[in-house]
């Protein structure tokens, strides 16, 4: 069995190791805080200009519009169905609205 003093120079020998370990942890912490990592950069938010670049490059641009002028269009379609509609959400049916009569043209021969 073991003794006091074994017993207490092994606390002391995990007690000096832990001591050591957090002394390597905060050099390392140190480090990393020196060194400057370079932040990502945020991605374009204006996804109207996106689309107008793509749109500008693509080989269906029959009238060769520029960028600028394709995003101005999209901006006044954009704004065109914003005021045409009033809100961008649809309002979902209830069911006090009757349902429209099928097309029966396409539903019989």
């Amino acid at each position: 069995m073991a003794t006091q003093e074994q017993i207490q120079q092994a606390l002391d020998e995990l007690n000096a190791r832990y001591k050591q370990t957090l002394l390597a942890l905060d050099d390392a912490l140190n480090k990393l805080e020196q060194v400057q990592v370079p932040a990502p950069e945020p991605p374009d938010e204006d996804e109207l200009q996106e689309a107008a670049r793509l749109m500008a490059m693509s080989d269906m641009n029959k009238e060769d519009l520029s960028e600028a002028q394709i995003y101005q269009k999209l901006i006044e379609t954009s704004d065109a169905e914003a005021m045409k509609s009033g809100f961008w959400a649809v309002p979902l049916p209830t069911a006090d609205e009757p349902k429209p009569a099928p097309n029966k043209k396409y539903t019989t021969k």
